[in-house]
Formats: structure tokens, C-alpha cells, sequence
């Protein structure tokens, strides 16, 4: 069995000759630098398949981003066309290879575009680009001639590279249509294709900037993940703190493009701290993860923060029928009133979901990392005189069952944390 190899032809990611097309609305760096995820995501795809060889010809010099196991040749001068055949002519067959502008590629899909050469006894594959163009060529023998009076850089090049490849007697076959990342529609695009690649969370840094850092404590909520994460707003970041799930709470939620971080100290307040100290953007929100309140409303909550007219915002629960026991009302109503005698805030719900700056939040040195955390913010806050202002929200039966008052371990852990942060600010 002939050994098979992949190839790749690409550029060094170097300001003002990498993904020109995405300036403006970025700079030449910036766009160098999402080249540079590009290729990176790219290349690391490639070495995970199972080719027999892994071939880079490179046009400029290697860098950080290029992984072991690769065999590298400078490109030939001329042109693109030029270019493809000398590249193929050193390579050799069979072979599949592909350029650096489809991040989203996966060894699944390159081992399939191999087989369909090596076992579906194909003489070549082409794999269409959305804008007209290609992505991947495979070819069992190279040929000389493959490229030959071929226009790229058009949107019937795709067409034209097919119609020369039959010319030349060879069976093609046809490979996914994917989408090339040229511009910033393009690139915006493909961050939500493939959400958890370098190429992702660098369009996403530039491109839709953070101004918010959601944090959400996790602690085995599978189901509810996919459902408020697709809720969450543009320019709110979700951190998703697990807290010792077991159900896969974390790979949901990575896989879905959202930042994890792993906090093995169970507790709420443990959860909320991890976040905060992951947190990066100038205001960090925190809410529930579990559908009973909708991160649609963040953008509102933070409003007044963002526009300095209030320190802390508390999103006061408009609960619909059997989204509150009555056990929780009345403990949350009292703990509403012991905020208010001593700290004179006008608060009528301790707020699950609520916002304020990072810098400001870590300055206030919370203590607790169970159940009293988002009391003692509060109350930590009220002395330090802080303007505290209280939006409702809508707040819905939540999915599966409350880890700290679904149960009655969980509500008796809550009131004695409670009741513990009472009492310390009393003795301040």
C-alpha cells in the first residue's frame, strides 16, 4: 500500500501580507494574528489524521505555531498556480492537500478525504469552497498539468479546477463544501462553526470584544448549559466555573465555545471566587446556570454599572407560579430586610443574578466560598457605601433540581451560612 500524505500550503502569518482582506475593521497585526490561529488550528488538525506524511510548504519562515512531525519545503517563486505544482511535485501521491484559510477542518474530515483516494478508488477529490473556489485537492499521481489554465482567486475557480482535473481523465471526487475565512463576515462565520479553536477565540477577542464577563456556577447542569449559553448576549463572555460535576457539565459546555474553569473546593462562594479571578473585562456578572433567569436581561442589569450610575446591580426575582417555593420567598424576604436595616440599601431580593466591576468586587475581599457569598457581597458593599440599585427580572422554574435549597441538607447548609454573615457584620 502506497504511503499518503497531507500537504499543506501556506503562508507565514506576518503582518500586512496575512489575511489582508480582514483590514479593516482590523489592523494588519490583528489580522496577522488571526492568521496565525488559522494556521495554528490548521496544522494541528493535520497532525492528528493519519496520513503517512505531513508536508508544509511554506511561503516565509517557520514560527511557534508549527508542530513536530511536519516536513517543511519553501514555496517556489511564481505563480499561485506554479506554486500548487511544484508543491505536489515534491510531495509526491497519494496525497490530499489543503491551504490555511479552513480553520474548522478536523482529522475526521481529512482521513475521510484520504479514503476516498486510497479506498474508493478515486484518481483525485475536490472539496468546493462556499465563495466558488476550493479547499482541498487530492490526486493518487500528481500531474503536471493539474493546474494549468487555471484562474484563482474567482468564483468559478472551483468549477475550472474540476473541469481541468476530468480534462486530464482523472474521477473526482466531490469532498464537503466548507467555507474559507477571507473577510470578517467570513470570520465570524467560522468562530461559531467551530467555537473551541485558537481561530474562534481570537475573531471573537477582536471582533466582538468582551465588555462583560459572565460567571456561572456549575454544578451538574448538562441539560441547562446549551440553553442559557445560547441565550447569552454579544459581548457577554460566560465563564463556566464546574464545581465537581459528573455529568459532563464541562465538556457541554467547552464544546459549545464557553471558558471553563475547574474548581475542586465545593461551595458556591468557591465557584463565584474562581470565576471573578478568572473574570477579565471591567464588569463581571453572575447568574444562575440552570434556565431560571434569562442572560437576554444581563444587558440590562449591566447597564447602569457600565454607565458608572450604580456600583452593584441586583436583578430582584419576578417569579412566575412554581419557580419559588414558599419556603424561599419568606427566607428571601427576611434576608432582604436584614440588608436593609444594616446597610440602609433598598433591596427587596438578594439577586442571583447581579453585576459589578471586577476591580471593585476583588477590593471588597469576600471571605466566604459556601452559601453566604452572594450575602456577604452584598453586605460588604452596603458598609463600604457603595450604590447598590435593584432592576427586576423574570425569573422561570429552573431545569432539575437546586443543589443548595432543593434539598433539605442543602436549605439548612444555606441558612447557617446566612445567618454566620449576619452575625459577622454585626460584630464589625
Amino acid at each position: 500500500m502506497q504511503r499518503t500524505h497531507l500537504l499543506v500550503l501556506a503562508k507565514a502569518p506576518v503582518p500586512g501580507r496575512s489575511k489582508t482582506r480582514l483590514t479593516p475593521p482590523l489592523t494588519t497585526v490583528e489580522a496577522a494574528s488571526v492568521a496565525e490561529a488559522a494556521l495554528a488550528d490548521t496544522l494541528e488538525a493535520v497532525a492528528g489524521c493519519g496520513a503517512d506524511r505531513l508536508v508544509l510548504a511554506l511561503d516565509g519562515e517557520p514560527g511557534p505555531w508549527l508542530p513536530a512531525g511536519f516536513e517543511v519545503v519553501p514555496q517556489v517563486e511564481g505563480s499561485f498556480n506554479e506554486r500548487l505544482a511544484a508543491a505536489w511535485a515534491h510531495a509526491g501521491g497519494p496525497g490530499l492537500q489543503i491551504g490555511m484559510d479552513t480553520p474548522q477542518v478536523t482529522p475526521g474530515l481529512l482521513d475521510a478525504a484520504l479514503a476516498a483516494l486510497a479506498d474508493d478508488g478515486f484518481d483525485a477529490a475536490l472539496g468546493p469552497a462556499e465563495d466558488g473556489g476550493w479547499w482541498a485537492l487530492g490526486m493518487v499521481r500528481p500531474h503536471p498539468e493539474a493546474f494549468a489554465g487555471v484562474h484563482m482567486s474567482r468564483n468559478d475557480t472551483g468549477l475550472m479546477q474540476r473541469k481541468q482535473l476530468e480534462a486530464l481523465g482523472l474521477s473526482v471526487a466531490d469532498l464537503p463544501v466548507l467555507r474559507d475565512l477571507d473577510d470578517a463576515a467570513d470570520a465570524r462565520a467560522i468562530a461559531a462553526l467551530a467555537p473551541r479553536t485558537r481561530t474562534a477565540r481570537r475573531i471573537r477577542e477582536l471582533l466582538d470584544p468582551v465588555g462583560v464577563d459572565v460567571v456561572l456556577p456549575v454544578l451538574n447542569e448538562r441539560e441547562a448549559i446549551p440553553w442559557v449559553l445560547g441565550h447569552m448576549p454579544p459581548g457577554y463572555r460566560p465563564i463556566v466555573v464546574d464545581n465537581g460535576s459528573d455529568d459532563g457539565s464541562a465538556e457541554v459546555a467547552a464544546g459549545l465555545g464557553a471558558t471553563v474553569v475547574t474548581e475542586t473546593r465545593r461551595g458556591f462562594g468557591s465557584a463565584c471566587h474562581a470565576g471573578l479571578a478568572a473574570a477579565t473585562a471591567p464588569v463581571v456578572a453572575f447568574m444562575d446556570c440552570d434556565t431560571s433567569l434569562d442572560p437576554a436581561d444581563l444587558p440590562r442589569v449591566c447597564a447602569p454599572v457600565l454607565a458608572g450610575e450604580a456600583d452593584l446591580v441586583l436583578g430582584a426575582r419576578d417569579a412566575e407560579a412554581g419557580a419559588m417555593s414558599k419556603r424561599n420567598r419568606l427566607a428571601n424576604r427576611y434576608l432582604a430586610g436584614q440588608i436593609r436595616r444594616r446597610t440602609g440599601a433598598h433591596v427587596t431580593d438578594l439577586g442571583p443574578m447581579r453585576a459589578a466591576r471586577r476591580e471593585a468586587l476583588l477590593g471588597l475581599g469576600i471571605a466566604d466560598r459556601r452559601s453566604g457569598w452572594p450575602l456577604e457581597m452584598v453586605l460588604r458593599a452596603g458598609r463600604d457605601g457603595w450604590r447598590i440599585a435593584e432592576l427586576p427580572v423574570p425569573y422561570r422554574p429552573r431545569v432539575g433540581r437546586s443543589k443548595v435549597t432543593g434539598t433539605l441538607g442543602g436549605t439548612l447548609r444555606a441558612v447557617k451560612d446566612m445567618r454566620a454573615q449576619l452575625a459577622r457584620f454585626d460584630e464589625r
